[in-house]
């Protein structure tokens, strides 16, 4: 019996749409084993992060497997919004999409319609694929099943998206918007300064101009304190980096062994 497990993928984004408190984290690594440690730790979800890291197409589908056997939904942050990046990654069984700087809703429609099939997208169709069942699934369920199980997420994370969030957030088929703060700022001519007002007006600017559609706003956080202040600023996904998590533990633990 195949391993993946649709059923989570479903739940994921229905609670996605909900607006859900979740918590994941980002694998910057090629590493099977801590998607399966971030799973089995009770976490929300992974997002592969093919954007920045090694990961390589047959590696993503190794940590795509490997969310399914520890049963926790892995989505991919691809490089771009072409249909080239997409596609693979959906067939390969991927919950859903992270799609770097979507700048206005044009960037958004087309998004959407190279991640779902029709009437709602345009994506090419096999019944043959891993997401498929390898074509142990009949085509009508599949197809029928995909618009359920498929998370398609929209980053916003330049100063000319600002002023268009209003319309990427009314797109049919988009999930959330995830608000990257680092690549914000270096739009606003912040770089790396989290702290500074020019920053946090435009997250500000953006979950407002978000909010009258109920669109589901998700961020990182480097810690559990900072989490709780951006659940109350309007987002309910949080997202970790597995990298940043282990740097800075290692660093820490160093220091104390210097005392």
């Amino acid at each position: 019996m195949s391993t993946i497990n649709h059923d989570a993928a479903v739940s994921f984004k229905s609670a996605v749409r909900r607006g859900d408190r979740l918590h994941g984290f980002f694998i910057g690594q090629n590493s099977p084993t801590l998607v399966e440690m971030v799973g089995y730790a009770g976490f929300d979800f992974v997002i592969i992060d093919q954007e920045h890291g090694p990961i390589d197409m047959s590696s993503a589908e190794t940590l795509i497997r490997a969310g399914d056997a520890a049963g926790i939904p892995a989505l991919v942050r691809i490089s771009s919004a072409s249909a080239r990046d997409i596609l693979p990654v959906l067939d390969m069984g991927a919950a859903g999409i992270i799609v770097p700087h979507v700048i206005n809703a044009e960037t958004a429609r087309n998004i959407v319609a190279q991640a779902y099939y029709p009437p709602l997208g345009k994506r090419g169709v096999s019944s043959l694929t891993r997401a498929a069942r390898h074509g142990l699934t009949s085509s009508k369920d599949y197809l029928s099943m995909a618009v359920d199980r498929v998370t398609v997420i929209a980053m916003i994370e330049d100063a000319e998206a600002i002023k268009h969030t209003r319309e990427i957030a009314a797109t049919p088929g988009i999930d959330a918007l995830f608000v990257g703060p680092t690549d914000l700022s270096a739009s606003l001519g912040v770089t790396g300064q989290r702290e500074n007002p020019v920053l946090l007006g435009a997250i500000t600017q953006i979950v407002n101009e978000a909010r009258p559609f109920g669109t589901t706003l998700a961020t990182t956080a480097q810690t559990a304190p900072e989490s709780v202040n951006l659940y109350a600023q309007g987002f309910s996904m949080i997202c970790h980096s597995t990298t940043s998590l282990m740097a800075r533990s290692l660093k820490a633990l160093r220091q104390e062994t210097r005392q």
